[in-house]
């Protein structure tokens, strides 16, 4: 029974593949939770497992867990749970879906994001430097500029629900303060992210106020580092 289980697991996470980026964020595009489950149940399904996600505390944590027909199963050490405010449901929410995504493509070994070769982990002061162009010979005869064109206002969609939108950027901030390694790479966020925050700023201060203190507290453990 349990050579039964490891051949299906082997098979299954040989079919799986990378779920669609349906979903858009400060960073690139990336694979919604929805993208993921689709792109792995059936196939989970067809080879006598499927996936189970758990909630546990002390630490908070996601755990994803991946059962056979034969009751045997494998499960991760958790996706952690940081949020500013846990007795706010909707941020909760926002924070267990990111985690489930997480765990989900972490288990099952496909990929939600768009590779930005390592950049989002890297030190701003290690950062390859981008090649310098050739500069374009000037011409001599003065040419009118192109003016940008405008896009009709029917072409945008408007967000499905902008307030839902918000709390899972916030929240995927406050769980990317974790992978900040030293200060300059915690302040290239703020410098990166400014506009945003201003704009978080004026709109909901109870939500910037959460995030900030969530950025403060990553601070404080990188200068005792």
């Amino acid at each position: 029974m349990e050579n039964s289980f490891h051949t299906d697991l082997v098979k299954a996470l040989g079919e799986i593949k990378n779920p669609d980026l349906d979903g858009k964020a400060n960073y690139g595009k990336y694979a919604t939770i929805n993208s993921c489950l689709k792109a792995v149940k059936t196939v989970l399904q067809n080879n006598n497992l499927s996936i189970m996600q758990l909630t546990f505390t002390e630490p908070d944590r996601l755990v994803t867990r991946i059962i056979h027909t034969s009751g045997q199963f494998i499960e991760d050490g958790g996706v952690p749970l940081h949020l500013a405010n846990k007795n706010n449901p909707q941020q909760l929410m926002g924070c267990i879906t990111y985690a489930k995504r997480n765990g989900l493509c972490a288990c099952l070994g496909i990929a939600g994001d768009q590779d930005d070769d390592g950049q989002s982990a890297t030190p701003v002061d290690e950062l390859p430097k981008p090649e310098s162009k050739p500069q374009p010979q000037q011409k001599t005869e003065a040419v009118e500029p192109e003016l940008p064109q405008e896009t009709p206002s029917e072409q945008i969609p408007e967000p499905a629900n902008p307030m839902q939108k918000q709390l899972l950027w916030i929240n995927e901030q406050i769980i990317g303060f974790e992978r900040h390694r030293h200060m300059g790479q915690h302040n290239a966020w703020s410098t990166e992210n400014s506009e945003t925050l201003k704009e978080l700023k004026s709109a909901n201060k109870a939500m910037y106020d959460d995030l900030l203190k969530n950025w403060k507290k990553r601070k404080a453990v990188l200068e005792n580092v």
